[in-house]
């Protein structure tokens, strides 16, 4: 087998090498046998004519030794392809249309699915990326890896794992000092054996050594990226070894890692990892916290030989010892769902956080990409079958010579075929930059999601395929109704082999198909962009306009608690004198923050339930609840005059009062907050409005718990400031140039970040649905042209095909006005069958989208009303276009035409 295939491969390599050989070998093969005749006495002219009658015809043997070595096939699609190309130069207009219209749905498709290779489908360039597991909680779709440290303590030393690490990011990154002042970069802390675990791989220097988180070791260690590499120090080879100063404690450079790996989270690239011995050195409490399950993320890599369902069994036991103890009991007795049992989460791709989030808005677009797909492949089958009447007569000479069907089907699929690759090639340059363009919407939170979507061979081989299976599609309809005809009309002079009285012909059951597509897709995109609308418009108990927020980070080692406070207060004073602000406000979490925050709470004289018992809390200054509008129902606000040395007081949401308290009145009631060394009892002295302070989309808004800032410990390290302005934009613009600046005349190692308005807190907080109504109206407005322009092409041709018939009718007095109207029924009737066509469906699948609704239901009577209403009059005017022009036909020109 493996010779014959080096055989045909050194045949078509070396062509005219091999036929060359192949004559030779003829030539001899005569010869011999006209020298056998010669010397049985036979004349040498006689006997070389005798030679070549008995050998037969030389082309005859040469052709079945082509086709023996598989080159006869070759021979015949080469012709094929070099028949194609002539045939589609020659009709110029055609080719730009089909292969525009093929480009369309193909680069479409390449986008989305370079973001789904990108976020679902890639591995990490790690050692055996299938050993290595998350140890998470919580089965199923909800599963959860937060974690603390005291859980990665007990999952150390289980022994099915040949090692397990843990790490978290810090999504306020570190403050690295430099020459030119203080930057922010992405960075993790991660334990000692992390980069051993995983099996990272290294460009330079190496990684942690597997020493002890609780004991920091005096040479502070760090591990940087490539990118902050080449960025920093122009990839330069002693970068190893070399300083940086972060967080105020200098750090060694000890490794770079490789290009390709960024980190375990996709979409976020970590520039810098620090040791998470550093961590307990700013957070004492840290390594010994059990009091929540924070971002620590927990990754074990299984021995070689031990199964996962072994490995789960293992990590399930010890963690139902570990909740069923004291300091974790309340939450797991409260939530018993929630922290059911472990699970092991695949961690071969990284994290599942950016899948969880965009697995399912992703292939909701593949889905709308691959309808307009089909409505691409509708355009260009009609195309074809229009070009395949032209060519009517071409076929039927060339099947009465004695062409088989099988052969001229194969021809047209090849031309269909290389509309389709020079489609597809098209397409992936199209897809470039609208790959990026997407991706630049996911882009409008604090944290960038930072993916490679450059090409890859999984790209490369999916556009291919694509195109090829394309190309298929749209050709096999047009190849088989072109060969199939009746030679005897096809041959006359107006021969037409394809025409046909029927009202519904292939182009027109296309066309239809193309509209009950189209609305389909326009359905969906519909009522995701009325989603986003409801969420934008939905009362969250707070007012967004006109609302100014940033972030200062004060965790520098230079700031003393007094400077912090003394900090905080003169930035907000200068504030509050700017002109145009109203109100100014410090909190350490503003609505819709992408904070989520749970604490204990016991309230005296509360009955005990399964629900857990924890309320949302806020630390602010008392002007936070003025700056966002948040109402006061009962008692009073906070006031300058709660501080340290009085009482510690709280306001509690409604939701919060009616759950615990009911019917009975909350003011002056005391309630313990925290646990451990943090409990703390407060008085409350006031209900304030509810607010949605963590999910618009949340059923039940959260019960809150608001706390003064001014009476905690220790000023905060990192806050969010509010300010209110007036109605005049510009003050709050002014405000936002120069925020920087004012932050920086009070103290250089402050750190301002994030400069947003709240609507565009808002907006970050709803990417999901802003890419999904962004993408599907782009995906809609495609598909509403493609089907437009294919139904105008169906009834140009419908009408240029019966210009005959238009013309006698009109030389016989029919009035124009009617043969504008029966242009016009017949673009009604494609247009009505497939809009109501596409409807059933629509309703059939809007479950599909479901789950990404708010406000209103997956079968909307408006939402599909409009999106038929929308398609009938675009493909009314589309039809207009035709009919108007076989209204003024000529009826002379058109009867000497035929």
């Amino acid at each position: 087998m493996l010779s014959r295939l080096r055989s045909r491969a050194a045949a078509l390599l070396h062509r005219e090498r091999f036929e060359d050989s192949m004559a030779d070998e003829v030539r001899f093969h005569i010869d011999a046998y006209a020298e056998d005749l010669v010397r049985a006495g036979m004349p040498r002219a006689e006997a070389e004519r005798r030679a070549r009658v008995e050998f037969g015809g030389a082309e005859r043997v040469k052709e079945e030794c082509r086709q023996a070595r598989g080159l006869r096939l070759f021979d015949e699609v080469r012709q094929d392809v070099r028949y194609a190309v002539r045939s589609m130069a020659k009709a110029p207009v055609f080719m730009a249309a089909a292969v525009i219209s093929i480009a369309l749905g193909i680069g479409a498709n390449t986008a989305i699915f370079s973001l789904m290779d990108a976020v679902l489908l890639r591995s990490m360039p790690l050692t055996e990326p299938h050993q290595l597991f998350f140890l998470a909680h919580d089965p199923g779709e909800r599963a959860s890896t937060s974690s603390n440290y005291p859980m990665f303590e007990r999952y150390r030393d289980i022994d099915v794992f040949s090692g397990v690490t843990a790490y978290s990011t810090n999504s306020q990154g570190f403050r690295v000092e430099t020459a030119d002042g203080v930057e922010t970069v992405d960075g993790q802390f991660a334990t000692g054996n992390y980069h051993a675990v995983l099996g990272v791989p290294f460009v330079l220097g190496r990684g942690f050594t597997s020493e002890s988180d609780r004991a920091a070791s005096p040479n502070l260690v760090a591990v940087i990226s490539d990118s902050y590499w080449t960025r920093r120090f122009g990839r330069s080879p002693d970068a190893v070894g070399r300083t940086l100063t972060i967080r105020g404690r200098v750090a060694t450079i000890v490794g770079v890692t490789a290009p390709e790996f960024y980190s375990l989270e996709p979409g976020l690239r970590v520039d810098v990892t620090l040791p998470m011995s550093i961590r307990a050195l700013d957070q004492p409490g840290f390594l010994d916290d059990h009091g929540g399950f924070i971002s620590l993320k927990i990754v074990g890599r299984l021995r070689s030989g031990t199964s996962a369902a072994r490995a789960r069994a293992a990590v399930d036991a010890v963690f139902h010892q570990f909740m069923s103890e004291p300091a974790q009991r309340w939450v797991y007795e409260a939530a018993p769902q929630s922290f059911k049992s472990a699970e092991l989460l695949p961690a071969g791709r990284g994290s599942g956080d950016l899948r969880k989030q965009y697995s399912k808005p992703l292939n909701v677009l593949m889905a709308m990409v691959g309808l307009v797909l089909l409505i691409a492949c509708a355009n260009v089958a009609n195309l074809l079958l229009a070009r395949a009447t032209a060519r009517a007569k071409e076929v039927a000479v060339r099947m009465s010579v004695g062409a088989g069907r099988p052969r001229l089907v194969r021809q047209w699929l090849t031309e269909s075929l290389l509309l389709a690759l020079a489609g597809g090639g098209l397409g992936l340059l199209l897809a470039f930059p609208a790959t990026r363009a997407i991706l630049s919407l996911f882009n409008a939170g604090p944290i960038s999601v930072l993916l490679d979507v450059s090409p890859n061979a999984t790209v490369l081989a999916f556009t291919t395929l694509a195109s090829m299976l394309t190309g298929i599609a749209f050709g096999l309809v047009p190849a088989l109704r072109a060969t199939r005809m009746d030679l005897t009309p096809a041959l006359k002079e107006n021969g037409g082999a394809l025409a046909s009285g029927r009202r519904w012909t292939t182009g027109k059951v296309l066309a239809a198909a193309q509209l009950a597509l189209c609305v389909t897709v326009i359905a969906g995109a519909g009522l995701l962009v009325r989603t986003l609308q409801n969420l934008k418009a939905l009362d969250g108990g707070f007012r967004k306009e006109h609302v100014l927020l940033f972030n200062v980070d004060t965790s520098a080692v230079g700031f003393q608690s007094v400077q912090r406070a003394a900090f905080y207060a003169e930035l907000l004073e200068r504030l509050r004198t700017r002109p145009g602000v109203m109100f100014a406000s410090w909190s350490r979490r503003s609505p819709i923050d992408f904070s989520s925050e749970l604490r204990k709470i016991e309230v005296p004289g509360f009955q005990q339930t399964k629900e857990i018992q924890g309320v949302s809390p806020n630390i602010v200054t008392p002007e936070y609840f003025s700056a966002f509008g948040i109402g006061l129902r009962r008692g009073r606000l906070l006031s300058g005059q709660d501080q340290k040395n009085t009482p510690k007081v709280a306001l509690v949401s409604e939701a919060m009062a009616q759950h615990f308290f009911g019917d009975l009145d909350p003011i002056g009631r005391s309630v313990l907050l925290g646990g451990g060394s943090q409990r703390e009892s407060l008085t409350i002295v006031g209900v304030v409005q509810n607010v949605r302070q963590e999910r618009l989309r949340a059923a039940t808004p959260p019960r809150m718990l608001y706390t003064s800032l001014a009476q905690i410990a220790e000023p905060l390290q990192r806050l969010t400031a509010e300010i209110r302005t007036g109605d005049d934009p510009r003050a709050l613009t002014s405000l936002a140039a120069s925020i920087r600046d004012e932050a920086r005349a009070l103290s250089k190692e402050a750190v301002v970040s994030y400069i947003r308005t709240m609507d565009d807190q808002i907006d970050a907080a709803l990417i999901q649905e802003r890419v999904l109504a962004t993408l599907s109206t782009a995906f809609g407005a495609l598909a509403l042209a493609l089907s437009a322009v294919g139904l105008y092409g169906v009834m140009a041709y419908s009408v240029a095909r019966r210009s005959r018939e238009i013309g006698i009718k009109l030389a016989l007095g029919a009035a124009r006005s009617s043969v504008l109207w029966h242009v016009l029924r017949d673009t009604f009737v494609v247009s009505a069958t497939g809009i109501a066509i596409g409807l059933f469906t629509a309703v059939v699948l809007a479950q599909s989208v479901a789950a990404f609704l708010f406000g209103l239901e997956p079968r909307d009577p408006l939402t599909l009303a409009g999106s038929a209403a929308v398609l009938l009059v675009t493909t009314l005017v589309a039809g207009y276009l035709p009919a108007r022009k076989a209204a003024g036909v000529d009826p002379m020109r058109a009867l000497r035409t035929e």
